[in-house]
C-alpha cells in the first residue's frame, strides 16, 4: 500500500496559497490600476497644501495650493488660502515661519494686506535687518483643528523655524466639526482616516459618487440653506454648555491640538500657541432665536449691562464672559478653549501667547468690545495690529531669530500709521460685516430682514467702489485699486496714489511691479530711502531696466557712486531699447566722473561717441542734495523745526523733530536733531542721532566733517582719524581736510 504523494500534496498546497494571495491581492491591484488611470486622466484634485509656483519667473518658489480646500469641503464653497510663497531650497540664514488658523488669521473681513501675518513679517524684517524672513500664512476660512492637524506633516517637510497658531472658534461649525454641515463622522478615527485617504484619486471618486447619490436621494437631502457661510455651516443650532456635543467638541480640540503639538515637538520645532479672543460686550448672545431674556445667556448679558452702567466693571466682565460661554449657537469659543490652549502649551513646551490679556489691556476697563472687534470674533484694523504685536513680542522674547536691533523696535501704533491700507479697505470690510450682521445668528432665524445688498445706498465715490466690490466678488479689487492709484497720480495727488500702491504691495508682496509703482510715487514724495528699499526689493523678484536705472539715480543723489555705477551697468545690460541704453551710459559716465574713475569714464565716453551721443558728455557740477529730500509725512514738522532753530528756539525745534519720529522715522529729521544737539552742546546725543542715519549720509562730506569735529571734541581721536580717511575717500578735494588733519596731528597719542 502506497502512502500519500507528499510532492503532490505540497504542490496542491502551494497552488492554494498562491490562489489565496492572488484573490486577496486582486482588489488592491484593481484599486492601484484605477488610481493610475485616474491620475493619468487628471481626475480629482491635488489636495496637497503646497505646490510649485506656476507663475513664470517664480519656479524657485512654492506657493499655497489654491485648491487645498477641496479636501475639506464638499457641500459648500471654500476660499483659497493666502498667496504667500517661499523658496523651495531654504537659504542659509532664513527664518521660516508658518502661520496656522482660520478666518481671523486670513484677516476677514479685510483683504490680505491687513492679515496680522503681513504686519508681523514687516516688523520682524525691521527688527532683524540681517536676517531673511519667510512668513507663510496657511489659513482658510471655516477650518478647525482637524484640518490644522492634517497640515502638520506637509509643513514639517519644509523645515520651519517656528509655527504660529491661532485657533479655537470653529470647533463646532468648521469643517468636520461636531455640529457642521461639512461633517464626515463624529468618530475621530474615521475623520482622520478619511483625510488620509483623500490624497488618493480613487477615494475622491468614491466620495464624489456617494455624495452625488446622497444629494439626489430625497431621504438624504435636506432643504437648501441660504444665507451667509455661518448659516450654511451650522447643522445644529443649540448646543448647551457641557452637553454631549459640547464635550465631544472640547475633547476633539484637545486631542487634535495635542497631536499637532506632539508632532512639532518631536521635530524640535517651536510653536507659539495663542489664546483666542471674542467680542463679549457689544455682541448679544448668539442663540437659536437671537432674542429674549428667557435663557441663561440673555439673562447674564442683561445683568452684565446693568453692572457696567453702574461702574461695577469686574462684575460686568465676569457676566459678559458667562453670557458668551452660554451661547447656544457656538461661533464664539468658550473660555474652556483658552484653558485647554494654556494647558497644552504647558504640557508640550509651546510658547504661550497671551492674546486675551493683550486685548483686555487695550480695551476700556478691560472689557473687549467693538473697540477692537468688527463683530463676534474678527478683530478690526487696530485689533489686527495688536495680534501681530502679541506674536512679535513673544518671538523677540524667545530669542529664536537671534539678537534684535533694539533701535528698530517700534510700537505697533507706528506701523498702523504707516501701513498700506486706505478708506477702500475700511469701507469694504464695513459692508461685509453689515451684511453678515443682517443675517442669523445676529438676528432671529425667521426674521424678514431686508437684503443689505439691495437696500444700501453708497455715500461717496470710494464707498460706491467698495460696495460694488462687495456685491460683485468676481470683481478683482487689485485691478480697481491700481486704476484708482493711476487716477490719483495723474491728478498729482501723490499721497493718495501712494496709499493705494502701498496697499497693493501689502496685499501681494511678491510682485515686482507693486514695489516699482510704490517706489516711483515715493520719489515724488521725497522719500528716497524707502523708494530705494522698494526698488531693491523689486529686483528680488524681477530684474528690470526701470528699477536698476532709478536705483542708480538715487545712488547718484546720495553720492554713492560705486553703487550708482553698478546699477547703471545692470540697466544697460538688461534693456534692448537703444534710447534706454544711451540713458544708462550717460548716467554711468556721470557716476564715473563724479566718483573719480577716470579710466572708466574715458571708456564710457568712447562708447557714447560710437553711438553718436556726445551730448551725454556734458554734465553739471557735482553737488550734494540728498538731505534736501524730506519725506512728505513729516515735511511740515521738519520745516517748522528748522524755522524754530533759525530763531534760536533750539529746544522747541528738537522736540518738534522728536515728535515727528512717532509719525515717521525720517533720516532728515534725525540729521537735523544731531545738528541741533551740536548747537545745544550735547555732542554725545548728536553722535547718537548721526550714527542712526550714517548709512544714509555716508557720502556727504559736510556730514562726515560734522562727525569728525564731534569725535575730536570728545577726544575720540581714533574714531576721528577713521572718519577723516572716509572723507578723503569720498571727496579728496574737500576744503576741510587740511584743517582737520592739522587738528588731529596735534592730538595726544593714546
Amino acid at each position: 500500500m502506497k502512502g500519500p504523494d507528499i510532492s503532490t500534496s505540497n504542490a496542491a498546497g502551494s497552488h492554494r496559497a498562491l490562489f489565496r494571495i492572488i484573490t486577496l491581492s486582486l482588489p488592491l491591484l484593481m484599486l492601484l490600476l484605477l488610481e493610475g488611470i485616474l491620475r493619468l486622466v487628471s481626475y480629482g484634485d491635488d489636495p496637497g497644501l503646497f505646490i510649485p509656483n506656476p507663475r513664470e519667473g517664480y519656479e524657485q518658489y512654492m506657493i499655497l495650493n489654491p485648491e487645498v480646500g477641496s479636501k475639506y469641503f464638499r457641500k459648500l464653497e471654500y476660499d483659497a488660502p493666502p498667496n504667500d510663497i517661499f523658496l523651495k531650497k531654504k537659504p542659509e540664514g532664513t527664518f521660516r515661519i508658518f502661520v496656522m488658523g482660520s478666518s481671523t488669521v486670513v484677516g476677514f473681513p479685510f483683504e490680505k494686506n491687513l492679515m496680522f501675518s503681513r504686519i508681523l513679517h514687516k516688523r520682524l524684517e525691521d527688527t532683524y535687518p540681517d536676517r531673511h524672513f519667510e512668513v507663510v500664512n496657511t489659513a482658510i476660512t471655516a477650518i478647525n483643528s482637524h484640518t490644522l492637524l492634517d497640515y502638520t506633516r506637509e509643513i514639517i517637510r519644509y523645515d520651519p523655524d517656528a509655527i504660529l497658531v491661532y485657533a479655537g472658534h470653529n470647533e463646532f461649525y468648521g469643517a468636520f466639526g461636531v455640529a457642521s454641515n461639512e461633517s464626515m463622522s463624529k468618530i475621530r478615527a474615521l475623520t482622520r482616516a478619511h483625510l488620509a485617504l483623500m490624497d488618493l484619486r480613487f477615494y475622491q471618486l468614491f466620495r464624489n459618487l456617494i455624495g452625488s447619490v446622497m444629494d439626489r436621494t430625497g431621504s438624504a437631502r435636506k432643504d437648501a440653506v441660504h444665507g451667509t457661510l455661518m448659516k450654511r455651516m451650522a447643522a445644529s443650532r443649540n448646543i448647551p454648555l457641557d452637553s454631549d456635543e459640547y464635550r465631544l467638541a472640547m475633547n476633539r480640540f484637545e486631542q487634535n491640538m495635542g497631536a499637532l503639538l506632539r508632532r512639532f515637538a518631536g521635530k524640535d520645532i517651536p510653536v507659539f500657541l495663542s489664546e483666542v479672543v471674542s467680542n463679549i460686550k457689544d455682541i448679544k448672545p448668539l442663540s437659536a432665536t437671537s432674542s429674549g431674556v428667557e435663557d441663561a445667556s440673555w439673562n447674564a448679558y442683561a445683568r452684565a449691562g446693568q453692572a457696567f452702567a453702574q461702574g461695577e466693571y469686574e462684575t460686568a466682565r465676569a457676566l459678559y464672559y458667562e453670557a458668551k460661554d452660554l451661547d447656544g449657537v457656538r461661533f464664539r469659543a468658550s473660555e474652556e478653549v483658552n484653558q485647554i490652549i494654556r494647558g497644552l502649551a504647558r504640557e508640550y513646551g509651546a510658547v504661550p501667547v497671551p492674546m486675551a490679556d493683550r486685548f483686555r489691556a487695550a480695551s476700556p476697563v478691560g472689557i473687549i468690545g467693538n473697540n477692537l472687534m468688527t463683530e463676534h470674533v474678527h478683530p478690526n484694523i487696530e485689533g489686527n495690529f495688536l495680534m501681530a504685536d502679541a506674536f512679535y513680542r513673544a518671538i523677540i522674547a524667545s530669542g529664536l531669530p537671534g539678537e534684535a536691533d533694539r533701535e528698530q523696535i517700534r510700537p505697533w501704533e507706528y506701523y498702523r500709521l504707516n501701513w498700506g491700507y486706505t478708506a477702500l479697505d475700511s469701507l469694504l470690510a464695513h459692508h461685509r460685516v453689515a451684511n453678515l450682521k443682517a443675517h442669523w445668528p445676529f438676528v432671529p432665524i425667521d426674521a424678514n430682514t431686508p437684503d443689505y445688498r439691495l437696500t444700501y445706498r453708497p455715500r461717496s465715490g470710494t464707498d460706491s467702489i467698495a460696495f460694488d466690490v462687495f456685491r460683485n466678488p468676481e470683481r478683482f479689487l487689485d485691478e480697481i485699486r491700481l486704476q484708482l492709484a493711476r487716477e490719483y497720480e495723474a491728478r498729482g495727488d501723490y499721497p493718495a496714489a501712494y496709499g493705494e500702491y502701498e496697499a497693493l504691495l501689502r496685499t501681494n508682496p511678491y510682485v515686482a511691479v507693486n514695489y516699482r509703482d510704490a517706489a516711483s510715487c515715493l520719489i515724488q514724495l521725497g522719500d528716497l530711502p524707502l523708494a530705494l528699499d522698494y526698488f531693491r526689493k523689486s529686483v528680488e523678484f524681477e530684474h528690470s531696466f526701470y528699477a536698476n536705472y532709478r536705483m542708480g539715480e538715487i545712488y547718484l543723489i546720495k553720492a554713492d557712486y560705486r553703487n550708482a555705477r553698478r546699477c547703471f551697468r545692470e540697466a544697460f545690460e538688461i534693456t534692448g531699447d537703444n534710447s534706454e541704453r544711451l540713458k544708462s551710459l550717460g548716467k554711468l559716465y556721470m557716476a564715473c566722473v563724479y566718483g573719480g574713475q577716470e579710466k572708466d569714464a574715458r571708456a564710457v565716453a568712447e562708447q557714447l561717441r560710437k553711438y553718436d551721443a556726445a551730448q551725454y558728455l556734458v554734465i553739471p557740477p557735482k553737488t550734494y542734495t540728498y538731505h534736501r529730500y524730506i519725506p512728505y509725512k513729516t515735511r511740515a514738522h521738519v520745516h517748522a523745526a528748522l524755522q524754530m532753530a533759525g530763531e534760536g528756539a533750539l529746544d522747541s525745534a528738537f522736540s518738534t523733530l522728536e515728535n515727528s519720529l512717532k509719525i515717521y522715522d525720517s533720516h532728515v529729521a534725525r540729521r537735523h536733531m544731531g545738528e541741533i544737539c551740536i548747537r545745544l552742546n550735547r555732542p554725545r546725543d548728536a553722535l547718537v542721532q548721526f550714527n542712526r542715519v550714517f548709512d544714509e549720509f555716508a557720502f556727504d562730506p559736510v556730514f562726515l566733517q560734522e562727525i569728525i569735529y564731534l569725535y575730536i571734541g570728545l577726544e575720540e581721536f581714533q574714531q576721528a582719524v577713521k572718519m577723516l580717511e572716509k572723507l578723503k575717500d569720498v571727496d579728496p578735494d574737500h576744503g576741510a581736510i587740511e584743517a582737520l588733519s592739522g587738528l588731529l596731528s596735534q592730538a595726544p597719542e593714546k
